[in-house]
């Protein structure tokens, strides 16, 4: 299967526009990183069609997916028949707490067979945690630089500073990723 996959374009017929081309206008990313998401998917659907198993993608490997079903007639008359062999449905409506068991056998079989995830496209299922270590941040740094003015301590004031700084480094560091992006553009 896996041969099949790679030998399939997704920039040519049967598709009515090229995965990438969407890609691009969709997300606003580049397109090498749009060539990126392509290969992520084809890894994706590799993994759901050789293992059978219930897989479920990352949030931008999801809306490549997406982009790719909404060209019915290149998805389920020529793709998946021919490449994968059956029809793999999509199903955006199934409960978040079915999904994460999912997503973690997706991160299991993915290391298995491609070797560690990049986290851009594949992130920790505990997204959750970024967002509480953000605040944390935000705290330890208002609080550190209010001790300053209470205390009349330089060392508090460079120590607040500090995390308050490193806190919006990781913020803009993590608003780069797909993932973010995909986030921030669906709210």
């Amino acid at each position: 299967m896996w041969h099949r996959l790679e030998g399939y374009s997704f920039h040519e017929r049967p598709l009515t526009r090229s995965l990438v081309d969407r890609l691009e206008e969709e997300t606003g990313h580049s397109t090498d990183v749009c060539y990126t998401l392509v290969e992520e998917y084809r890894r994706f659907m590799y993994l759901v069609g050789s293992t059978g198993d219930t897989l479920a993608p990352s949030p931008i490997v999801d809306l490549v997916w997406q982009l790719h079903i909404q060209d019915e007639r290149a998805y389920f008359e020529d793709f998946c028949p021919r490449i994968i062999g059956r029809t793999i449905h999509h199903n955006p409506a199934a409960a978040p707490v079915d999904e994460a068991p999912a997503y973690e056998r997706t991160l299991e079989y993915y290391t298995q067979e491609f070797g560690r995830p990049a986290v851009q496209y594949w992130p920790d299922p505990d997204l959750s945690a970024v967002s509480s270590s953000t605040a944390m941040m935000w705290i330890v740094g208002v609080a550190a630089c209010s001790l300053s003015f209470l205390l009349g301590s330089i060392l508090f004031a460079v120590f607040g500073a500090f995390v308050i700084c490193g806190g919006l480094f990781l913020r803009w560091k993590f608003s780069s990723l797909p993932l973010q992006n995909l986030k921030v553009e669906a709210e």
